[in-house]
């Protein structure tokens, strides 16, 4: 038997997934009480325009563990993380992506190295996106590498596990991006404050419906338009 945590609070941000918004909470209710005694599933719905909110509603009223943020409108990727973390109740923060490129039960991996840390993050042994993606991906972390110091393998690795006393440490209104630079953001300050974070392999899986939204030039250039602001933010002022 996986070791067992004593509460877990598991969210995935949504946007215009119906085609997997059912299949992953099923997923979470199916496999998630392997590893914890109490379990809470949160679907961030962040403006979807398709069915996803209305499934998550279903869905929520089928099972008391399964609850819905909406966003009225669309915010953005780090948005809708930011609202995950903050509507978590439990001892434990897990979350991970809403389009089933991860395997749930990859979780035992995390907590295995658990114990003596604040936060557990994966790191993709294997990429399974199309090469554009890849090397996007390849430039992107190793620019925050230059700008930041090394540390991290996959900075944008959606396979996030938390004790959710850290975010009493790191104020997450602190964490300012809404959009693709949030998950590095996070492990910056995260860093800055001295929380001790581990880091684990864990498989990724083609995508088999619906459409990525993190490749979209827009999506990049303001990543990094971002990502270079925070490092003028952090030099300009260091306490930050």
């Amino acid at each position: 038997m996986p070791a067992r945590l004593g509460g877990l609070s598991f969210f995935f941000p949504a946007l215009n997934e119906e085609d997997h918004v059912g299949a992953l909470v099923r997923d979470a209710l199916t496999i998630l009480p392997r590893f914890a005694e109490d379990l809470e599933v949160t679907v961030v719905d962040d403006g979807s325009t398709d069915r996803t909110g209305a499934i998550a509603d279903e869905l929520a009223a089928a099972d008391a563990r399964v609850h819905v943020v909406h966003h009225g409108a669309r915010r953005g990727y780090g948005a809708a993380v930011r609202s995950g973390l903050l509507a978590a109740t439990k001892q434990w923060v897990f979350y991970t992506d809403g389009d089933r490129q991860f395997d749930l039960r990859d979780l035992e991996r995390l907590i295995a190295v658990s114990d003596d840390a604040d936060a557990v993050v994966g790191y993709r042994e294997r990429r399974a996106d199309p090469p554009p993606r890849i090397l996007l991906a390849w430039v992107y972390n190793r620019l925050i590498r230059v700008l930041f110091g090394g540390g991290w393998r996959d900075v944008d690795c959606a396979f996030k596990l938390f004790r959710r006393d850290v975010f009493a440490r790191v104020d997450l209104a602190r964490v300012r991006s809404n959009g693709a630079l949030f998950s590095p953001e996070l492990l910056i300050r995260l860093r800055r404050a001295g929380v001790t974070v581990r880091q684990v392999g864990v498989r990724h899986l083609p995508r088999v419906a619906g459409r990525a939204k993190g490749a979209e030039p827009r999506v990049i250039l303001r990543a990094i338009r971002d990502l270079l602001r925070l490092r003028l933010r952090f030099w300009l002022y260091p306490d930050d």
